[in-house]
């Protein structure tokens, strides 16, 4: 009987961690989320990584079938998240420095050439008066002002490349 009844429960155990077909969808972890690579990123997500995963399918030959999201929608004003450079980011959110993962290449080929990686800065809710430098030349967001233009080396899009005039140094009004 004891027998019987280990047999019972270690199957019940296990139907219930089998993927279902909505479970092929999303594999949700917390704030994260595995969906596959052909699903939009929904507002207020960012990219952290791209992989294979059995419930899109067999694995693609040269791109991966699976993405890895995130919600920042909780992020604090001021702070960051890093994830794979994929536009646009959440709005308010602006890239702050750059930088190269396995983890963000969407290709099982990848040239390694350029970054691939963002560490994103939330702006919003910022006390006036606040600078900070944000990746690319590009105008201020709504309610700052650039006040110059710089280089930065944590802004170089092309690994290991010449720094140039590559950012914007911005203050908030």
């Amino acid at each position: 009987m004891r027998v019987l009844t280990a047999v019972f429960v270690a199957v019940a155990a296990m139907t219930t961690l089998l993927p279902t077909a909505a479970g092929a969808a999303a594999h949700r972890l917390g704030p994260s989320q595995t969906v596959c690579a052909n699903n939009p990123v929904p507002t207020g997500w960012i990219v952290t990584s791209y992989s294979d995963w059995y419930q899109c399918g067999p694995p693609g030959s040269i791109y991966y079938n699976a993405k890895t999201m995130k919600n920042v929608t909780d992020t604090s004003s001021g702070g960051t998240v890093t994830g794979c450079i994929s536009p646009p980011p959440p709005a308010g959110f602006y890239a702050t420095a750059l930088s190269y993962s396995y983890d963000c290449d969407a290709s099982k080929t990848p040239n390694g050439l350029l970054n691939n990686q963002q560490t994103l800065t939330n702006l919003n809710g910022l006390p006036s008066g606040r600078t900070i430098v944000i990746c690319g030349y590009q105008p201020a967001p709504s309610g700052w002002t650039v006040v110059a233009v710089v280089r930065a080396y944590q802004c170089v899009y092309a690994r290991g490349g010449a720094v140039g005039d590559n950012a914007v140094s911005i203050r908030k009004l």
